[in-house]
């Protein structure tokens, strides 16, 4: 239905808009940041309403995120926002900011590798060399907050 409304008037971006909410509703979301680009591409150059614009745009940074490549995301929604400041789409790039960090923590922890600053930490300990061991220890509690042996190994 929203392919006929798109052959009817194709300038009207919020058709293209809806039909990549149907396609993020199927996890498709390569299709749905391809018609969003296709809503973008149908306003250039023509007077367009920003609000709507910043919608598709928004709708295109939703798609992204879910396809998990938070970068672009981010950057799409800042480039939403030049377009029109809505708290809704400020809120969500918060949200998708907050959720990049906790990803990005969750990928620094590695046991093995906070168990190797552990080793070093001691043998700097060892050597008389404190605040190198102090860091290495750091390094170790950063890797692996659970391990309690890294942590009384610095205090």
């Amino acid at each position: 239905m929203y392919f006929q409304a798109i052959e009817k008037n194709p300038d009207e971006i919020l058709f293209y808009s809806n039909v990549a909410a149907c396609y993020i509703e199927q996890k498709k979301y390569d299709e749905a940041i391809s018609m969003c680009d296709k809503g973008i591409e149908s306003v250039k150059g023509k007077s367009y309403d920003f609000a709507k614009l910043a919608k598709v745009m928004a709708r295109k940074a939703s798609a992204l995120e879910k396809k998990g490549d938070f970068d672009a995301a981010l950057k799409q929604y800042s480039d939403a926002l030049l377009e029109n400041n809505e708290s809704s789409i400020k809120d969500a790039m918060k949200r998708l900011e907050k959720v990049k960090k906790e990803k990005e923590a969750q990928a620094y922890i590695n046991p093995e590798i906070a168990e190797a600053h552990k080793a070093e930490g001691s043998k700097l300990f060892k050597d008389g060399k404190y605040p190198a061991a102090i860091k290495e220890y750091d390094e170790g509690m950063r890797r692996d907050p659970k391990n309690v042996a890294i942590l009384c190994n610095r205090a």
